[in-house]
């Protein structure tokens, strides 16, 4: 599966979630996420876990860059997150542990996560799926809800929440 992405620092999230309904986004409410990352060969590869127990094991493959990227990634989901996350540790490495609250927001093929991220802060993160159209147009459908939300000047990150986390890097610099 592919997407086009963007993530920004943002704390306005209300100012964000209200210009995202207005627009028409579907509110998917509030999640619960803790993510391990293992170290692997190619890529990277997480366990996101959920509070309601299930979980996804998560390949992805992306260009560090602040600027819209494409990502490459393949999702399993799982209903029992203790084993898998055991017979993970018992192979890789873990490379960092990391939990937030996400409220997820749905405009057309775009995911729009409005992320609080413990010990880093609050960040606004996009997701355009490409399926069904070309990437060109996944690439303005992304530009046109980057716009619509009002994030053109905000900063944007060019890494990983774990990668911020990992370098203690808290206020972007």
């Amino acid at each position: 599966m592919r997407n086009i992405e963007s993530k920004f620092r943002c704390a306005d999230h209300e100012r964000v979630a209200s210009r995202a309904l207005e627009m028409g986004a579907r509110d998917e409410g509030l999640l619960h996420q803790r993510d391990q990352f293992f170290a692997v060969p190619h890529g990277r590869l997480k366990l996101r876990t959920f509070a309601d127990g299930p979980c996804e094991l998560i390949s992805y493959d992306r260009d560090d860059t602040p600027e819209m990227r494409s990502s490459e990634y393949s999702l399993h989901r799982a209903d029992d997150a203790a084993t898998l996350e055991e017979v993970l540790s018992r192979a890789l490495a873990r490379t960092g542990t990391l939990e937030k609250t996400r409220h997820l927001l749905i405009h057309r093929n775009t995911r729009i996560h409005l992320d609080d991220v413990v010990g880093l802060g609050r960040f606004v993160e996009l997701e355009t799926v490409v399926h069904d159209q070309t990437d060109a147009e996944a690439e303005r459908e992304h530009e046109e809800i980057v716009r619509a939300l009002g994030l053109s000047d905000a900063e944007r990150i060019a890494v990983g929440y774990i990668d911020l986390l990992n370098r203690g890097d808290v206020t972007g610099s």
